[in-house]
């Protein structure tokens, strides 16, 4: 639940400090940058130091949302390949940068709207509304105190005043707007053939001696990887409800004390005629009891049925008290005597009344019993974590903590780094695989691990790695039946890029692909555009035949990797603006945006001044180990 603390500021906000990895390349050239000081210090921005366990934490949770994204675990190498450590570093020194510029602008937020901010977050609301209690489990749970939390709220409140009045009211260019909606709106049509394995024709069996040499050349491709035993904990909300009974009594007396949830008010179709002085309204009503039918009256005054209609409204949507009070005392078709009003004198009519509709419990009790014991299992939840964090402080193992507490734990004798078991198949039933099997695969035996949060569930997961099974080189008789798969494959492949490549070469020449590719069937595709994958070709392929000129060919992959695709760009087409390409100017302001507020930010940290322990920074995330 460690993202409740991020704040949710808009998404302008998220997305800028996503955005400033761009600003991590500019960060490095600052002066000083390099100097040395203590290792209790990761970065220093101005006089505010930020620590190797604040960067770590904050290194952690960022890889764990990148496994969650990409559904798979990646390693510390890929994780700095993708320059991870750098954007988080620019995230906490844009933070900190505006967190010392609002102090020194003076800025605050009110404790009335830091308090109205917190009471509506969905994460702290049960069936009974915002529950003070539950905040505070909530905090609890993830280390923090009430101060703390409310300390964090009121400084991200303060960074998003900054962020919006150095952006305000960004207008797009006109000639870049246009360009921009021309880009994004561009369409295509190809015409194209695709070359699968029964286009490569006879595929001779291949030798042993073959088999042999491909084995050799390609062995890490047949090694067995390394596998791993673990036992876990997995504790989330559905796991702790399973056990949570709900009585029927307890039930009833949640409803009744919501009992205004499962109401419909009463609604009623109400018209009225408004007088501007009561001597008006006074001569009308005594017309209307003398005879004048309310319709004729309204036709005199030249007011149209829409004119008096308030509609079918509750007694809530009509803003003026004494007429709402009027108009709910009247019996079906009846007109009322003037009633003095805000806005002036009325005479009202009720055309119609639906009467209110109480649910019976018997109606609500199963949707009632699901609110009241996910909120129970929230509650539970979050103390059967305490309880379990204090066992594994005091260095119970999986299977013993899970026993004293009562708990089931999950042992999963053997999954490679990927997920897989060693018979190929997918390892089910794990939540959060990815980011567990990240972890599992950089703690040693037997050692204390850090309990994950499991987001996407709510809960949490507890971990021991109980053995390994190094990774090692099977011999070529164990894997021949997939060295013969792959050597075959690779063979298809070889002829059927020759192929394409010769067809590409016939349709350059002026042959049309009935020509060049006699026999096999010609594809068409109408409105691909950018950025979006089509049947048959992936968001790589879409970008590829982008990238060609109108009237000219090219080749790509198969999404195996196997086949092949000819194609040619028939036409290219920019059309009328729809509404999505409407909204590409919100997108290209919202660029902007983040560009303006990137430069704003820094001109903060140069002016404040930056330094980084880069030795603290690659002990964190493993580079001091290459």
């Amino acid at each position: 639940m460690l993202h409740v603390f991020r704040g949710k500021m808009g998404g302008w906000f998220v997305k800028f400090f996503m955005s400033l990895l761009i600003v991590a390349f500019v960060i490095w050239g600052i002066a000083d940058v390099f100097r040395n000081f203590g290792a209790g210090t990761a970065v220093q921005i101005g006089d505010v130091k930020i620590s190797p366990e604040a960067f770590r934490n904050a290194y952690s949770e960022r890889l764990q949302q990148l496994n969650r994204q990409l559904g798979r675990g990646i390693t510390p190498e890929q994780a700095r390949a993708l320059g991870l450590d750098r954007q988080i570093l620019s995230e906490m020194l844009g933070e900190s940068a505006l967190d010392q510029k609002a102090h020194k602008l003076g800025l605050t937020v009110s404790d009335k709207v830091l308090a109205e901010k917190i009471a509506k977050s969905p994460e702290f609301v049960g069936p009974g509304g915002f529950s003070h209690d539950y905040f505070l489990l909530v905090l609890r749970s993830n280390g923090m105190n009430e101060a703390q939390y409310i300390a964090n709220q009121r400084q991200i409140m303060l960074r998003a005043q900054i962020g919006q009045a150095i952006m305000g009211d960004i207008k797009v260019p006109t000639v870049m707007a246009d360009a921009y909606r021309r880009y994004r709106s561009e369409e295509r049509s190809i015409d194209f053939v695709t070359l699968g394995k029964d286009q490569a024709g006879a595929v001779p069996e291949a030798t042993p001696e073959q088999l042999k040499a491909f084995y050799e050349e390609h062995k890490a491709l047949f090694r067995a990887p390394e596998y791993r035993k673990l036992q876990m904990i997995v504790l989330t909300p559905d796991v702790v409800a399973a056990s949570i009974e709900m009585p029927e009594a307890e039930l009833k007396k949640l409803y009744d004390s919501h009992k205004d949830r499962f109401v419909t008010p009463e609604k009623r179709e109400v018209d009225q005629i408004v007088f501007d002085k009561p001597e008006d309204a006074a001569a009308a009503a005594a017309r209307l009891t003398s005879g004048l039918s309310f319709d004729a009256l309204a036709q005199e005054m030249k007011r149209t049925p829409k004119d008096i209609s308030l509609g079918l409204v509750t007694k809530r949507d009509i803003l003026d008290p004494a007429v709402a009070n009027a108009a709910f005392a009247l019996a079906q078709n009846q007109v009322s005597a003037p009633v003095a009003g805000r806005f002036g004198t009325v005479i009202l009519r009720v055309k119609k009344i639906e009467p209110s509709v109480e649910q019976p419990f018997d109606a609500v009790k199963d949707d009632l019993r699901k609110e009241a014991v996910s909120e129970r299992a929230r509650r539970e939840l979050l103390d059967l974590h305490d309880k379990i964090e204090d066992e594994r402080a005091g260095g119970s193992p999986v299977p013993e903590t899970a026993n004293k507490l009562k708990l089931k734990f999950v042992t999963v004798d053997a999954v490679d780094r990927s997920g897989r078991k060693p018979d190929g198949t997918k390892l089910e039933g794990i939540p959060g695989s990815p980011e567990v099997l990240t972890a599992a695969f950089r703690a040693p035996v037997g050692t204390d691990n850090d309990t994950l949060e499991l987001r996407a569930q709510g809960g949490y997961l507890w971990y021991d790695v109980v053995s390994i099974a190094p990774s090692h080189e099977r011999p070529f008789d164990e894997v021949r039946a997939q060295v013969e798969t792959r050597w075959k494959d690779e063979a298809v492949e070889k002829k059927l890029s020759a192929r394409a490549d010769e067809i590409r070469g016939k349709l350059d020449s002026g042959q049309t692909f009935a020509q060049a590719a006699p026999g096999i069937s010609v594809g068409h595709r109408d409105k691909l555009v950018r950025g979006k994958a089509a049947e048959g070709f992936d968001v790589a392929g879409i970008t590829r035949i982008f990238e060609t000129p109108e009237n000219k060919n090219g080749v790509l992959e198969t999404p195996d990797g196997v086949g092949r695709i000819v194609y040619r760009v028939t036409s290219t087409k920019t059309p009328v603006a729809t509404f999505e390409t409407a909204n590409a100017d919100t997108a290209l302001a919202g660029g902007i945006q983040d560009d303006i507020l990137t430069q704003y930010v820094r001109r903060v940290q140069n002016d404040l001044g930056v330094s980084i322990n880069e030795a603290a920074i690659r002990s964190v995330t493993g580079a001091d180990k290459n």
